[in-house]
């Protein structure tokens, strides 16, 4: 049956999907980054360039409905570089690259949507909005959606500090987000099977679980894909963070 759906999508016309655009923010969304940490956050986003697994596989689907990937960010304009060398080795195209200018003495918050009104402002699309609940993503994409309420089409925020106040679709895997983009109609069930099988595979869990990140020990983050198409792969998934969670709350240490 999976087979015949994956044949049918292919023959789909991709047309209906040309006028959607990404805004995704970077640190903690896209790259492993600690950014609610002052030192480590700061050493992590001036030397490292590890990301999530299965990012770059996510927006490699995503190309295939969207136009443009904006990368918004609130880090400095000095690190400008760095970021597009991280960018470009892990194969992540993007349209542009916005980050903070320190100069201007805007909170967070006021940058990002700002930010977010000029690029709603200058584009006839619709949009996918990305982040996580360390910095304002949250409260920025809501004041967005408050004031283009037909342009936004779906909010995922990453949990990493695991806020109850945090505005949107929570995820905690790539795979949450291939899931969810499949099951709005826009994601090809090929993207989704690549996906499961990156964070399947995954033997290093630092990187969809950091050791600063919420780490889950049940099964209730994930209770929303026992109806989905994908709810065998998903629940292997689940099983096997879960248990590494329960492992690391206990103290005992997880060997790689």
């Amino acid at each position: 049956m999976k087979n015949l759906i994956f044949i049918f999508a292919l023959i789909l016309p991709l047309s209906s999907f040309a006028s959607i655009s990404i805004v995704s923010d970077l640190d903690d969304t896209i790259k492993i980054t600690n950014s609610g940490d002052t030192v480590d956050g700061a050493i992590n986003a001036a030397l490292k360039s590890d990301v999530f697994t299965g990012m770059t596989e996510f927006f490699f689907g995503t190309q295939d409905y969207t136009s443009d990937l904006h990368i918004l960010s609130a880090s400095p304009r000095v690190l400008k570089l760095k970021i597009q060398s991280t960018l470009k080795k892990r194969q992540i195209q993007y349209k542009s690259l916005i980050l903070r200018n320190l100069s201007q003495n805007q909170t967070k918050f006021d940058y990002k949507v700002a930010a977010l009104k000029t690029l709603l402002d200058k584009s006839a699309d619709d949009f996918i909005f990305i982040g996580d609940d360390v910095g304002q993503d949250p409260e920025a994409y809501a004041k967005i959606q408050e004031l283009y309420p037909n342009r936004v089409l779906a909010i995922y925020i990453h949990v990493v500090n695991n806020r109850p106040d945090a505005a949107g679709t929570k995820y905690w895997t790539t795979f949450d987000l291939f899931l969810r983009e499949f099951e709005a109609g826009r994601m090809r069930q090929a993207w989704v099977e690549k996906g499961f099988g990156l964070v399947q595979h995954e033997t290093n869990l630092e990187k969809i679980l950091p050791d600063f990140a919420h780490c889950p020990t049940t099964l209730s983050p994930w209770s929303w894909q026992e109806s989905s198409f994908f709810a065998p792969e998903s629940m292997l998934i689940a099983l096997k963070l879960v248990a590494y969670c329960q492992a690391r709350s206990s103290g005992i240490l997880i060997l790689q």
